[in-house]
């Protein structure tokens, strides 16, 4: 093709490709998730809808992630890895379309969970394979490079949706959405990516002269997934993943209510909200960057203490001295799971499986998501605060540890 004999003669392709999915990303989670909240209110309004009504979004995400995840494994097994993320990313604009034309609550349960449901199947696990077709060295910085990417969407979105919701309506501002990211992803994802270098007539970054080789015999090698579920190792490491999810998840979705309720005003929140959302953009290179050099145990220790000290602030957040390690603690905590998922799947399990296994992690993260706000429900009913959750997430986080100290591997010990 023409693009492809041109593309192959651009410097540096590998990491124009990162930087091409960096942008799709910012695309596909500004314009969705990670913009979700700025529109709850006027949607609500519009609906006639209640609070309550519209916190069922939140469960209906969780469903949507795990059903994701389950479809992402069932296609990327029966089709090329670029299929299935262009596939996604033409869905997830068309639903940012539906979107808004919606007109009663089953419209909007519907479409909110088929956007989890995409995101689940054509962003992290897609991606990363393609990362890892591109890059034989610095994967995991590579990667968390790449992923930045939701969170840079995350405030270019909030921001255009906080100019344009008040002056055109929230209805044309997801109109306007839909138009950026349908350009954004084609160009990322149709004109740019590749699924390897070996399209381009390139070689993956740092690979050595006998690399083809190498390459063919890992690409035999992995774990069964049933030699997987009969090891006791193996169901203790997910649930470790499912109860770091439940900490994550206490902490991302109640942070700003809980600022509000100890006294912060909502300028002030959503102050406290941009410098989460930047420190979780810059915190998935420096995770990146400590799984590539410090191995799975010691990284995964460090993101889990990250999180520990967020949630530590939260709780003590009315001494404003708190709102600094509370932001830095959540950038690089709650970058854990879109950068450590890839690393786990790759030399833990190895690449003959890798999907399935990235897919299992994904779904023990949706379980979390669905329970985890019925828990904070019950606490919150009870105490009228945040703090019983955060307390209780702490004791995940403790247990966590110990499990992440026992199963994983210490640097240049992994299996694959």
């Amino acid at each position: 093709m023409a693009i492809d004999s041109k593309l192959s003669k651009v410097p540096h392709m590998h990491w124009i490709t990162v930087l091409a999915l960096f942008f799709a990303l910012a695309a596909i989670w500004g314009s969705t998730g990670n913009s979700a909240g700025i529109f709850i209110t006027p949607i609500q309004e519009t609906l006639n809808a209640t609070r309550p009504q519209m916190v069922i979004a939140t469960t209906l995400k969780g469903l949507g992630s795990i059903g994701g995840a389950f479809i992402c494994a069932f296609l990327l097994k029966r089709m090329p890895v670029m299929q299935v993320i262009r596939l996604a990313a033409l869905l997830l604009t068309a639903s940012v379309f539906a979107m808004s034309y919606i007109h009663n609550l089953i419209h909007y349960y519907l479409i909110v969970m088929v956007q989890a449901a995409l995101t689940s199947t054509g962003t992290y696990i897609p991606m990363s394979i393609v990362v890892q077709n591109w890059f034989e060295k610095k994967t995991s910085m590579a990667t968390g490079f790449a992923f930045m990417g939701s969170g840079l969407g995350g405030m270019v979105y909030n921001y255009l949706g906080g100019i344009w919701i008040p002056t055109v309506g929230w209805r044309r501002t997801l109109f306007l959405f839909g138009i950026i990211t349908l350009v954004s992803l084609f160009l990322t994802l149709f004109v740019i990516t590749r699924a390897t270098p070996y399209h381009l007539n390139l070689r993956p970054f740092g690979a050595s002269d006998k690399f083809e080789s190498e390459q063919l015999e890992k690409e035999l090698t992995g774990l069964e997934v049933k030699e997987a579920f009969r090891s006791i190792k193996f169901c203790v490491f997910i649930s470790a993943n499912f109860l770091i999810t439940l900490s994550t998840n206490a902490l991302f979705n109640n942070m700003s209510p809980h600022l509000i309720d100890i006294g912060y005003s909502l300028p002030q929140a959503a102050q406290v909200s941009a410098f989460f959302m930047l420190f979780l953009m810059l915190g998935k290179p420096v995770l990146g960057y400590a799984f590539e050099f410090l191995g799975l145990k010691i990284a995964s220790v460090i993101s889990t203490l990250a999180i520990t000290l967020a949630l530590t602030s939260a709780i003590f957040a009315d001494n404003a001295y708190f709102l600094l390690p509370l932001t830095v603690g959540s950038g690089l905590g709650l970058s854990f799971s879109s950068i450590a998922y890839p690393a786990f799947s790759k030399h833990l399990f190895g690449q003959k499986n890798y999907a399935v296994f990235a897919s299992i992690l994904q779904i023990s993260a949706g379980l979390a998501t669905l329970l985890g706000p019925i828990t904070t429900s019950l606490l919150y009913s009870y105490s009228k605060n945040y703090i019983s959750t955060f307390i209780l997430a702490l004791i995940y986080t403790a247990l966590t540890i110990l499990i992440w100290l026992f199963v994983l591997p210490k640097r240049g010990h992994e299996p694959f």
